[in-house]
């Protein structure tokens, strides 16, 4: 400045004004759309400025909209998908599970096939799908009373070999190998379950029931569900939407449960139990 300082002149004085407005209006705007507004929303009021921050953003009221309790302390499941684990769910001895499953068979039916529709049949439902459920109705993160005391007297190897006795019982049908599509089975199907089933409803961002559990209600990994009972389908959609049963990982059910109708749950499960047939 070669030795002189600058004159604060009236420029500068407008400038500093103008900023100070804008950023007083930020601030207040700030304090009263994340602070103030959403502790006294109607339905879920913040108790906490970080409770009301989320709200603000939309993250309760996206939740609610999709029926889904969150909880983002719960953990889905506590078991890991690694070479060992699979290794031993595959080393499972179906004779020895047979043993195991005399205990089963009150509910589950002597061979797997459950005579009320409120219990599921356990017959051909493949063996890692049944590992993993026995697992979680151990560890806590699939709640049932009769079944976490059931799951918790088991030991690890008697449980990958009562699945592997289930999974080699003649029940839920198996559909290996390649098959041409079927007709009937898109968007533009008339039929509204078969819709769902197979092509989903982009229009509120779902995805098929088949991209997961196969356009053969079954696929590996993934519990089968042609042939299962209508009631224990139906509950366990309500269970997913409300957030009562959360070991799904990364939420695949509960987001979907989340957006069907009670109606839609009771003709999903009609049509996948064969009830009521799909319409091409």
């Amino acid at each position: 400045m070669n030795g002189q300082s600058r004159k604060f002149g009236s420029g500068d004085m407008w400038a500093f004004t103008a900023i100070s407005a804008v950023f007083g209006v930020l601030v207040t705007a700030f304090g009263v759309g994340f602070l103030v507004l959403p502790r006294y929303q109607e339905g879920h009021r913040a108790s906490s400025m970080s409770g009301a921050i989320h709200n603000a953003l939309g993250f309760h009221a996206h939740a609610q909209s999709m029926g889904v309790q969150q909880s983002p302390s719960r953990v889905p499941t506590y078991i890991v998908w690694n070479e060992s684990t699979i290794h031993k769910i595959l080393s499972g001895d179906t004779k020895r599970g047979e043993f195991v499953a005399i205990n089963c068979a009150a509910c589950h039916g002597e061979k797997g096939m459950a005579s009320q529709t409120s219990t599921p049949s356990l017959a051909g439902i493949d063996r890692l799908v049944l590992y993993k459920q026995l697992e979680d109705f151990r560890s806590g993160t699939r709640v049932s009373g009769l079944m976490t005391a059931i799951a918790q007297t088991l030991t690890a190897e008697q449980a990958a070999d009562v699945a592997a006795y289930y999974a080699s019982l003649p029940g839920v049908p198996h559909t290996f190998g390649e098959e041409a599509p079927v007709s009937g089975r898109g968007y533009r199907n008339k039929d509204a379950t078969a819709r769902l089933i197979f092509a989903g409803d982009p229009k509120r961002g779902m995805a098929a029931c088949s991209a997961c559990h196969g356009p053969g209600a079954y696929q590996l990994g993934a519990p089968g569900l042609s042939k299962q009972n209508v009631a224990y389908m139906e509950q366990q959609l309500h269970d997913f939407a409300q957030g009562l049963r959360a070991n799904d990982m990364n939420m695949p059910m509960r987001t979907i449960a989340g957006m069907l109708t009670p109606k839609e749950m009771h003709a999903l499960s009609l049509a996948y139990s064969g009830e009521v047939p799909l319409k091409d």
